[in-house]
């Protein structure tokens, strides 16, 4: 079977490669290759060579078929998950809660980053508390600020578009 090339160049800005790369082997084999990783370990890293496939663009077909079907069987975890785990570093027991010092008065903090980077911190401080009352306000005010969280944790934005499109396209639709 002869290869067949893609009949449109794919925009490397668009979701259709998440996921997917281009390889040439040593000897001229070509293929496209699948590598997915969740929480730091991979998940999926599969080959689909142009020869084997019946040519360029059916490779293709099938290495998006496998990228999504991965994609959905092995969903991102939600940011406030992740933000949840208790750092070697961390003193509180609480992850996202510090006590510290600012001038004369001694706080207890609860913070957390939005998705856009900008943080949203508040101060509870001990001297108008108490020691415990502090704490627990900034553990209560942390828990709301990971309530206000609800994005799944995404190496890039692409990867996120691509996996909110096959998310709405997966739900049956309520006509």
């Amino acid at each position: 079977m002869q290869p067949t090339s893609l009949a449109a160049p794919i925009d490397s800005e668009s979701t259709e490669l998440y996921g997917i790369t281009a390889i040439t082997h040593s000897k001229g084999a070509k293929a496209w290759r699948v590598t997915l990783f969740r929480d730091g370990r991979k998940v999926i890293d599969k080959e689909f060579p142009h020869l084997t496939h019946g040519g360029e663009a059916l490779a293709l077909q099938k290495a998006q078929a496998c990228r999504d079907e991965t994609m959905l069987q092995y969903p991102p975890r939600h940011s406030r998950e992740v933000r949840q785990k208790v750092r070697k570093t961390n003193t509180s027991g609480h992850p996202g809660v510090t006590r510290y010092r600012m001038g004369r008065y001694w706080y207890w903090v609860a913070q957390t980053k939005r998705r856009d980077g900008k943080p949203i911190k508040k101060s509870f401080r001990i001297d108008l508390y108490g020691e415990q009352e502090a704490k627990a306000l900034a553990i209560a005010e942390r828990e709301r600020q990971l309530a206000e969280i609800d994005h799944r944790v995404f190496r890039s934005a692409r990867g996120e578009q691509h996996y909110d499109r096959l998310v709405s396209n997966a739900r049956p639709s309520t006509s």
